[in-house]
């Protein structure tokens, strides 16, 4: 008894579809090729030509009477659909049937784990910091030449310089705590993704080997 699978394509993924299959027991059977063209309109373009005064836009019509004419182009876009229908057929009753299967399944349900992204350092934030407690400095030193000022801009030149550095080093602190923990978080994703590399090289030559056998038998 056989069993059939029918998988679609684009042309360029013929030879790598055909290799998967084969290498766990599936053979082709046929392929068709698909290819359709159609029109889709996607807008209309209106402009209205009066009668020895040139071309103007549409917006000018119910002003005109019958001094002009109205054109109307089609603005229309090409869909093309091609893709190649492969089908596959793999005997039930074959040598190493249910070997195959299961690593087919392993192979198709196993796959790589994604890195975590690396956290962007606070330089906007930093700046931003930087320039207050500049601005901070030139009102103190203009204190410091004798210039007068009210009590709560005096309050402002302490409080805005001291949350201005308190903020550049936490957030210089969480940067570099949170860039050690995805650092060591990727440092063990690579070393788990080489893991699955190898399973799945494992998979494919035990796979390709079963599959040459059965042909053999």
């Amino acid at each position: 008894m056989k069993e059939y699978k029918t998988v679609n394509v684009s042309p360029e993924e013929e030879e790598t579809a055909i290799r998967y299959h084969e290498t766990f027991g599936w053979k082709l059977e046929e392929t068709r090729e698909v290819y359709n063209e159609s029109q889709e309109i996607v807008g209309v373009n209106e402009k209205v030509t009066l009668y020895g005064d040139g071309v103007v836009g549409s917006f000018m019509r119910g002003f005109t009477g019958n001094d002009g004419k109205v054109e109307r182009q089609v603005q229309t876009r090409t869909n093309v659909t091609h893709f190649l229908a492969m089908r596959f057929s793999r005997e039930t009753a074959m040598k190493n049937y249910q070997r195959l299967s299961e690593l087919q399944e392993e192979f198709d349900t196993t796959d790589y784990i994604n890195y975590q992204r690396v956290p962007r350092k606070p330089i906007a934030l930093t700046v931003i910091a930087c320039i207050a407690l500049a601005i901070i400095a030139v009102s103190l030193l203009q204190l410091a030449f004798g210039e007068t000022a009210a009590v709560w801009e005096i309050v402002v030149c302490v409080i805005v310089p001291i949350a201005a550095v308190l903020t550049i080093v936490l957030s210089w602190v969480l940067y570099k705590k949170k860039h050690k923990k995805v650092i060591e978080l990727n440092t063990a994703i690579a070393q788990r993704n080489e893991e699955i590399q190898q399973r799945i090289d494992s998979i494919l030559e035990e796979a390709q080997a079963l599959a040459e056998e059965s042909n053999i038998a």
